[in-house]
């Protein structure tokens, strides 16, 4: 009971003084681009003509909510479409992303500030219903995730462009062998002081 006495309030002292330097450092980034599929996909299985070999490219969204060195990144992309080894449409499908990432800024901000990122986190598959597609409309799957950017800041607004790979296992559950990665630029908004 004593412990408690002493404890709580250095944990609250410890939890308080920690928040005002990350609140400090709190910005968010809505960013568009594009999704580009970099791998063949092989989660999809159909009738023997129609298994789904490769995706297209598409609009994607996303968002960034960085608090200082930790950071939490959503991607999202709709209307890609999925096509056999004979390269004929047989759907359409959205992948989303949701990942908790460090921030690893090397090099000082000299107008423009370059920035690695790294983390972990699920990505989000999901394929339409269509005659040719009967199984795998749904999968989620852990994946890493890494990239790269830059930003330039004019204040408490800048401009961020970012390169990010979402990696996780194909079908096989042998191989860490499906690229999703998300070619984005946003604004981005820095809160706080």
């Amino acid at each position: 009971m004593k412990y408690r006495r002493v404890l709580l309030p250095i944990a609250t002292a410890t939890a308080t003084a920690l928040a005002s330097p990350l609140r400090a450092q709190i910005s968010i980034t809505p960013m568009v681009g594009g999704y580009i599929p970099a791998s063949d996909i092989h989660q999809v299985s159909g009738n023997a003509q129609s298994i789904a070999k490769t995706r297209e490219g598409t609009l994607s969204l996303g968002a960034n909510v960085d608090f200082g060195i930790l950071r939490v990144t959503g991607a999202y992309a709709s209307g890609t479409t999925i096509k056999n080894a004979s390269k004929q449409d047989i759907g359409k499908g959205s992948v989303g992303a949701l990942a908790a990432d460090l921030v690893i800024r090397p090099l000082p901000r000299i107008l423009v500030q370059p920035y690695l990122i790294a983390g972990a986190g699920e990505k989000f598959d999901h394929f339409d219903n269509s005659t040719t597609l009967i199984s795998g409309n749904n999968t989620t799957n852990f994946a890493f995730h890494g990239g790269l950017g830059a930003d330039v800041m004019l204040g408490k607004i800048g401009v961020a462009a970012e390169l990010t790979d979402f990696l996780s296992k194909g079908a096989d559950e042998d191989k860490w062998n499906v690229h999703d990665a998300f070619l984005m630029v946003g604004l981005k908004f820095r809160l706080g002081q």
